[in-house]
């Protein structure tokens, strides 16, 4: 017979005619089996039992067929897999997805399984009798229904004219492989990952499993889960070299450098041939902004790896960090022999160029790029930095506009152009190029600034303080827009807020003299005094002028301060020696002092660089005077009155030490 052709039964299969006929042979068939009976138990001593359960069976056959009574089930004989098995209703049935299976027979009270169906539910259709069966189908079915969170109890079902007659219960087994199928088969993620997880679930110490989890988990960005993933794989195989690696591919992701470092030094222990693991520890380090150690490992990945231009690039790059710069033109210059022509290169390699004011050498690689790509604009503004540069500066200029009609919204090549036209002393129109940078890029600082120190220059002073108030915002603690911002409001004589700007300048760092000098000027303005002279000292102290050491000195003179008034003269001695005025100031402050001698002494050097001073002459007349010299004092007050006759002091003093001569005279 051929079991794996379905037959299909239909409903109400009893027929109508020819009753009395199967009335006959079912009474015959009653007597023989009576007969038998008797025979079997004579000679075969059967039990009494046994015949009266035979005797039953054939009065539940003819109750079944004749009279169209419920009949009872016996059992399934069942081919799964190429063996047979037997099962009754205390049994169940197993299935796998590997396994397929055909129900061959049915044993009932149903003669010849007269109205007899089989329904495996779940599997094929309403009658399954004698039909091959897959099971990897209703385990399919099984899962579906757990992903959605929802279990069914499948039977087989056995039926006599559609009324149920016996019902196997099916165990359908899940393995991880079936979580796997279905992972693999489905595009969505997060249903892959489901699986995965039930899969885990199944057999948590399967590696493989997990790494795929993982990849999923990076495929849909979910990189925190896919590392503990990637960790539960390392503490089940610590050497597994694909979690190692994608397990740090991870920690690159999330820009997590320093965590990626000691695994790629395990793999590097494991395999210490691993060019790329070297190359990828590099980038970690430069990530990590330790350039020196990025070219350790770039170097040593070469030393493994050395036509791998890729890393030779970037090792190049690392030098540049470094400041070797010769070293990256080295590099660049190699990989540019490996792949000519390649623009990328070509550029990075005029950069350096560039950056080491090999100027010409730099013009000829960026034309080259230029060739190839005629609207590359960053290559017309380096050639207008490299002409800059060679101080050619209607170069510079014409490079930069080619620059920006190629590239308008370029904010950096605007800036360039205004700088270049500031080289020339065209300073309008290169305050119209920071007003584009400002149109572009509104909250650039640095086209900010020099714009205000246009408006400066142009005494455009509101418009200066607008602009460098904007400039603070962004970037509160540059001292030197404070110095701006200061200059700006002292010439609008707003001298408090000149002075604030000018102390915040000072604390952010600013060591330009002159902003002391302007606090001190306001402080001076605003009745500050004090606060003026310690701004005073302190340039005195650092970088005097005889400006300051002249306010200073005079400032002392007025609190009756001699000594300080004293070195700060001599300070300005130092600065300049040839001015009679300072020894004559000198003197006098000497003078206050009470020590004569030093009043002759300065006097007389004023005159060394100023013969020409009568009062110098008085003053040194009158030191001799107190001193009793009135010869000596004689002597100066004639040279005070020969140069000016009308000085009636000298022409009074004259006769009085002549007088006072011959007075001194009769006293001896």
């Amino acid at each position: 017979m051929d079991y794996y052709k379905s037959v299909k039964t239909k409903k109400n299969t009893r027929q109508r005619g020819g009753g009395s006929f199967y009335i006959l042979v079912i009474i015959a068939i009653l007597l023989i089996s009576f007969v038998a009976g008797v025979i079997f138990t004579h000679f075969y001593r059967a039990s009494v039992d046994d015949w009266v359960s035979r005797v039953s069976n054939v009065k539940n056959v003819f109750l079944s067929t004749v009279l169209g009574h419920k009949p009872q089930f016996h059992y399934l004989d069942i081919e799964k897999n190429g063996k047979d098995y037997r099962l009754t209703k205390d049994d169940v049935l197993e299935i796998s997805y590997r396994d397929e299976f055909v129900i061959k027979d049915v044993s009932s009270d149903s003669l010849f399984d007269r109205g007899i169906t089989v329904d495996v539910e779940g599997l094929g259709d309403r009658n399954d009798f004698r039909v091959l069966l897959k099971g990897i189908e209703l385990v399919d079915k099984v899962i579906i229904e757990k992903k959605s969170h929802s279990d069914s109890n499948y039977n087989i079902v056995v039926r006599c004219r559609d009324e149920n007659i016996a019902s196997i219960p099916i165990k359908v087994e899940i393995t991880p492989q079936d979580w796997l199928r279905f992972a693999r088969g489905s595009d969505s993620k997060s249903s892959q990952i489901d699986y995965l997880k039930r899969a885990i679930g199944m057999n948590k110490k399967d590696t493989n499993v997990r790494k795929m989890l993982a990849r999923v988990y990076v495929r849909k960005g979910m990189l925190n889960k896919a590392i503990s993933q990637y960790e539960s794989v390392l503490k089940l195989k610590p050497d597994d070299m694909e979690a190692l690696v994608e397990l740090s591919s991870c920690y690159i992701k999330k820009k997590k450098y320093s965590e990626t470092l000691p695994i790629y030094r395990k793999i590097i222990r494991i395999n210490p041939k691993d060019a790329s693991a070297y190359a990828n520890i590099a980038f970690a380090y430069g990530e990590l902004d330790r350039w020196e150690k990025a070219v350790a490992n770039y170097t040593a990945s070469l030393r493994l790896n050395p036509n791998n231009t890729t890393v030779r690039y970037n090792l190049a790059k690392a030098y540049e960090k470094t400041g070797k710069i010769e070293n990256a033109i080295g590099e660049y210059e190699h990989v540019l022999k490996k792949m000519p022509g390649n623009v990328n290169v070509m550029v990075a390699l005029a950069n350096a160029y560039l950056n080491v004011k090999k100027y010409d050498e730099s013009i000829k690689l960026y034309r080259d790029v230029i060739k190839k790509q005629p609207k590359n604009a960053s290559a017309y503004a380096n050639i207008g930095l490299a002409y800059g540069g060679k101080g050619l500066w209607e170069k510079e200029i014409a490079n930069y506009k080619k620059a920006i009609s190629l590239n308008p919204k370029d904010p950096v090549i605007h800036f360039n152009l205004g700088v270049a036209y500031e080289k020339k002393k065209r300073y309008r129109e290169a305050a119209d190029e920071y007003k584009k940078v400002l149109k572009i890029n509104p909250d650039d600082i640095d086209a900010m600034t020099r714009l205000a120190d246009y408006y400066l220059r142009t005494k455009k002073y509101s418009s200066a303080v607008k602009l460098y108030n904007k400039t603070v915002k962004i970037s509160p603690e540059d001292g030197s827009i404070y110095a701006g911002l200061g200059f700006a409001y002292g010439q609008m004589k707003k001298y408090k807020q000149a002075a604030e700007n000018y102390e915040k300048a000072i604390k952010y760092g600013v060591k330009d003299t002159q902003v002391r000098y302007n606090l001190a000027f306001a402080y001076d303005k605003l009745g500050k005094s004090k606060k003026a002279i310690s701004e005073y000292e302190k340039i005195a102290s650092s970088h005097p002028t005889m400006e300051v050491l002249t306010i200073l000195a005079d400032y002392y003179l007025k609190k009756k301060n001699y000594d300080k008034a004293i070195k700060t003269y001599k300070k300005m001695i130092k600065l300049d020696s040839k001015r009679a005025d300072i020894y004559s100031s000198l003197a006098y402050v000497y003078g206050l002092k009470g020590d004569t001698d030093k009043v002759i002494k300065y006097y007389k050097k004023s005159l060394r660089y100023d013969k020409e001073d009568y009062m110098v002459y008085l003053n040194i007349g009158a030191a001799y005077e107190k001193k009793k010299m009135y010869n000596d004092a004689l002597r100066e007050y004639t040279n005070a009155y020969r140069l000016n006759p009308d000085s009636d002091e000298a022409a009074g003093k004259i006769p009085q030490m002549r007088i006072k001569m011959l007075q001194q005279k009769y006293e001896k």
